[in-house]
């Protein structure tokens, strides 16, 4: 019987080292994250923006489908590299809207998954509706 600690990992799974606090542990601690997490992490970071709507691609449903998911993760050696689409509320200042989603996105990734962002890009897709 394998437990879920020894299944092998899965191609999209990322592994972080953390030192653990107080004294050194006897085998070095790895915790792996799923890319799924690191969807959800950039998506509920966006979110928390007012002036952002929904994350998704504009148009018809068979458009978007066509077009791909509005997030895309990218785990290179260098860092994370991220790519959102944003509908925004109208009314918005969009550069700063997306000035400030790239930074939180960006923020709530290192904090969380104590990884190294290397780009976060914010692409407003369109506005309302």
């Amino acid at each position: 019987m394998t437990t879920e600690l020894e299944q092998p990992l899965e191609s999209d799974d990322l592994v972080v080292d953390a030192e653990p606090l107080g004294p050194p542990a006897a085998e070095p601690i790895e915790l792996t994250v799923s890319r799924a997490v690191i969807l959800e992490v950039a998506q509920l970071a966006a979110l928390e923006h007012p002036d952002v709507l929904r994350i998704a691609r504009r148009g018809p449903p068979w458009r978007a489908a066509l077009a791909g998911p509005p997030i895309r993760v990218r785990v290179r050696r260098e860092g994370i590299e991220l790519e959102l689409r944003v509908i925004a509320r109208p009314g918005s200042d969009l550069a700063a809207m997306g000035r400030q989603v790239r930074d939180a996105v960006g923020l709530a990734v290192e904090r969380l998954l104590g990884q190294t962002v290397r780009s976060v890009t914010i692409l407003v897709d369109g506005v309302g509706g």
